[in-house]
């Protein structure tokens, strides 16, 4: 696991940010001293989040062999899967999708994997067509913002 924390530890988003490094770093230390966990770090991201924007196949399935929620949410209510699917991790998604996780799940912004994918997702990630191709073979939509906002004005979200 020491590959994927080191990944993890990488990607741009994470690298920029001090905390989340602070948090990789501890989790790490964590990790090897006491066990698996399923911690919350910055942005009331946890473990299982990180797992799944870094693809890190092997500390998705511990943590998930622990219990951790699949479809945990962050403080703006992104699943595990929604980050998965914006970073074209393909192997957590399918993990993540085998294991029951939401595929359509809305986040606070009414996006819902699909939708990140394709609006925020790199385009020079050479995974994300067959991310996205996975994720709409197991029924995955964008229609979370419009369908959210009708029921929204109707006064039934």
């Amino acid at each position: 696991m020491g590959g994927e924390f080191k990944r993890l530890k990488s990607i741009q988003m994470n690298a920029l940010d001090k905390n989340v490094l602070a948090f990789l770093k501890a989790t790490h230390i964590s990790v090897q001293s006491e066990g698996i966990c399923n911690p919350r770090g910055p942005f009331k991201r946890s473990l299982i989040h990180y797992a799944a924007i870094g693809d890190c196949t092997e500390l998705l399935l511990r943590l998930l062999d622990i219990g951790a929620p699949i479809d945990d949410r962050d403080q703006n209510k992104r699943t595990p899967l929604s980050w998965a699917a914006e970073y074209g991790s393909y192997n957590a998604t399918r993990i993540l999708v085998e294991n029951g996780a939401q595929v359509n799940a809305l986040d606070d912004m009414y996006g819902t994997p699909l939708s990140w994918l394709k609006h925020a997702g790199n385009p020079d990630c050479k995974s994300l067509p067959v991310t996205k191709a996975y994720l709409k073979r197991n029924g995955a939509t964008m229609k979370g913002a419009k369908r959210a906002w009708i029921l929204q004005k109707f006064g039934l979200l």
